[in-house]
């Protein structure tokens, strides 16, 4: 019988496949883009998460191609104008995504809207800033949508729903990934099939908790500097979210849109709640 033996591996980011080769063909397993919000504006009240700065507000007027934003602060307003691509994955609740491509460097925006609630959850991400320009950096943000009557009471709360879990994620017929989630701030991911078969990281993370059993979930690589983001399903089994980059090879932008499908492998105690002794054996 002969042995499976996975491929060498390599902490060297320049042995770890482009990142632009890796998100080829990830998007095959991506939900259909949505048309719900064309023609409508949309205001969110907004505050920056663990940043002692004012309140905001973000709007959004969206076309059938492109949207214009823009943010109000007692400073006066800055706007643009861009492309954009926004998902329904349940009746009221958007993942939408654009890169605000008036900045002098890459500024992506990826937010959770969940008009049902009245509830916003997003970050900015940003790329080729110092210190560390290879790194992504990210910015949290939430808020409550104009009129609605939503309130910060409401907003989306961090949760521990996910840790203990691991689920495999299947973006394209040939690029599977496992995930397990440590703790509220630590997750692993390893590569089972397709382009970085065999390669593997524990990152830092972020879980909000949107609806029963739906969340999002972020996380920043450390070793090829991506700024990832996902809304999960784990009633419809489906997700929906983005990879920010810089290919660690060429310095190319990889800013890509993805899905996938979702299998729950298993459910341990986190690592905060199990620990072996005497009184466990």
């Amino acid at each position: 019988m002969t042995m499976q033996t996975s491929p060498s591996f390599s902490w060297n980011k320049d042995d770890w496949t482009p990142l632009t080769e890796m998100a080829d063909g990830f998007d095959e397993y991506r939900p259909p883009l949505s048309e719900a919000l064309t023609g409508r504006r949309i205001e969110l009240d907004c505050v920056f998460v663990d940043l002692e700065q004012p309140s905001y507000t973000l709007t959004h007027e969206f076309g059938p191609d492109d949207l214009s934003w823009s943010v109000t602060t007692d400073d006066g307003i800055e706007s643009g104008r861009a492309p954009y691509e926004l998902f329904e994955m349940q009746p009221g609740l958007f993942f939408l995504h654009y890169r605000r491509i008036e900045a002098d460097h890459p500024v992506a925006v990826t937010l959770a809207l969940d008009l049902t609630a009245g509830q916003v959850t997003g970050a900015i991400g940003e790329l080729g800033l110092g210190p560390e320009p290879h790194l992504a950096q990210q910015t949290w943000f939430q808020g409550q949508v104009v009129d609605s009557g939503a309130t910060a009471a409401g907003a989306h709360a961090r949760t521990d729903d996910l840790i203990g879990r691991r689920v495999r994620y299947a973006y394209s017929s040939d690029d599977v990934y496992d995930h397990i989630y440590l703790n509220g701030q630590l997750f692993t991911w390893l590569c089972v099939s397709g382009a970085e078969e065999g390669l593997g990281d524990t990152d830092r993370c972020f879980h909000w908790k949107l609806r029963e059993q739906t969340y999002l979930f972020s996380w920043l690589e450390k070793n090829i500097g991506v700024e990832g983001m996902v809304l999960v399903d784990l009633a419809a089994l489906r997700t929906v979210g983005i990879q920010f980059g810089l290919d660690q090879q060429t310095g190319d932008l990889v800013d890509i849109t993805m899905g996938a499908y979702a299998m729950p492998l298993g459910h341990t105690p986190g690592v905060e709640r199990a620990l072996p002794g005497p009184s466990s054996l």
